[in-house]
């Protein structure tokens, strides 16, 4: 459920990250704590997790998204779509 209100612009990107197994439960901890991340999937023994990322500016996805590429265990991190939904003012 998204966090912003119908007057607002409102970006999504989905994501693919890899991280190493032995460090996925540390590495989901993490994306979990990140403000406007959710985890849809994930893939255990391939170090593999599907997530969302959103924001009501659009240049904070690749912030977001530079955030979970410093977390200790993530080897990458793959956009794989991203959306948008501008209000006109």
């Amino acid at each position: 459920m998204s966090q912003f209100s119908e007057n607002e612009n409102w970006y999504v990107c989905s994501i693919v990250v890899q991280a190493r197994p032995e460090k996925l439960s540390l590495v989901k901890e993490a994306i979990l704590a990140i403000s406007g991340a959710e985890i849809h999937g994930e893939k255990s023994e391939e170090g593999k997790l599907v997530v969302t990322l959103e924001s009501n500016r659009q240049l904070a996805l690749a912030d977001l998204m530079d955030e979970i590429k410093d977390i200790p265990g993530v080897i990458v991190v793959s956009l794989i779509s991203n959306y948008l939904d501008e209000k006109n003012k």
